[in-house]
């Protein structure tokens, strides 16, 4: 029997038969319960969904990595030095429990469909996305549809969707705060921003970390001391260029990720610039690089690995057990001083 058959049978439309196997709420309850009778009258198996139907899952999730540009080395996965790592911690972490990762690139619209398919003939029984932009309605849909997933760098929101899915976050308001707090104890109060894309969750709240710790201590944020970046190395190296042109008076950057920090300081020795003698500069995300950069880059530590053990443990939990105890993890920073920061009093 096919699933036209069970349409038939049922008086209703093939789309509506599919939406009852896949849990969409968009059905009503007396049409829910009329399908879901014949189906289990007639034995009907519609793909590899045999095993949803039967209240089971396999040991498969999926890795959804968003925002890449296969134009730019960065944005790939293995030119990106958060990714990489992140990615590499939660298969180690799964691995552990005995899962299995897929891993797939969605850099269109149209992709979203084919992470929606997975789910569809159960070839995952769950979801992590990194890298997308905040809020993004593709991602939500899925939600609704009833499919189980985990998402880094997302805003809470209190809806009836909240306990449906899991959002993990580095505390980037109160670490970017850490990160200029610690400028200003070295003395520094012309203090300029690297921003990252703001489209993120990450990078407008770090934006305001940026803001909040400036205005606690009564410092100016002049014109022209806050620039957007991207994230990468290179958004890094133009982004330094333009603040040091055209404010020579800076004396310390604040990036919102290595990766921008990086590309500054080479912007920095490149316009005759010494770290920290001239400009100091401090990161974000303390990626096992920083530490080897000449100087070591100070930095905050948002911890990336503890984050994708918290994501994939409670994925796998949420899938095993139907039940999710906590939907929104906010990872402390720690401060990381190394050498490219220095008192100027």
């Amino acid at each position: 029997m096919r699933i036209k058959d069970i349409a038939k049978i049922a008086g209703v439309s093939r789309s509506t038969v599919s939406r009852v196997v896949n849990n969409y709420s968009s059905v009503s309850k007396e049409t829910r319960e009329n399908v879901m009778k014949i189906i289990k009258k007639h034995g009907y198996v519609p793909h590899a969904s045999a095993r949803i139907l039967a209240g089971k899952s396999n040991k498969m999730i999926g890795v959804f990595i968003t925002n890449i540009k296969h134009n730019s080395k960065e944005f790939t996965i293995f030119g990106n030095t958060y990714f990489s790592p992140l990615i590499a911690a939660i298969i180690d972490c799964a691995s552990i429990l005995k899962y299995n990762v897929l891993v797939l690139i969605i850099d269109k619209k149209s992709d979203f469909e084919k992470a929606r398919q997975l789910f569809y003939s159960n070839t995952i029984s769950g979801g992590i996305f990194v890298g997308a932009n905040n809020r993004v309605p593709k991602i939500y849909k899925l939600i609704k549809s009833g499919y189980k997933l985990a998402i880094f760098d997302q805003e809470k929101k209190d809806d009836k969707l909240s306990d449906d899915y899991i959002i993990v976050n580095s505390n980037n308001l109160n670490g970017a705060y850490k990160a200029v707090r610690h400028l200003i104890d070295f003395g520094h109060e012309r203090i300029a921003h690297i921003c990252g894309d703001i489209k993120k969750y990450s990078g407008f709240k770090r934006l305001e970390g940026y803001k909040k710790a400036m205005n606690e201590a009564g410092l100016p944020i002049k014109e022209g001391y806050i620039v957007e970046g991207d994230f990468t190395e290179d958004s890094g190296f133009n982004k330094a260029k333009q603040l040091l042109t055209n404010n020579n008076n800076i004396t310390a950057i604040f990036s919102s990720n290595d990766s921008m920090a990086i590309g500054a300081m080479k912007a920095i020795k490149k316009m005759g610039l010494k770290i920290p003698d001239d400009i100091s500069i401090i990161g974000y995300d303390d990626i096992n690089i920083a530490k080897y950069t000449t100087p070591s880059l100070t930095t905050i530590d948002s911890h990336i690995l503890k984050m994708a053990s918290i994501a994939t443990e409670n994925l796998i939990s949420f899938i095993k057990t139907g039940i999710n105890p906590c939907n929104y993890y906010n990872i402390q920073t720690k401060l990381i001083i190394r050498e490219s920061t220095k008192k100027i009093r």
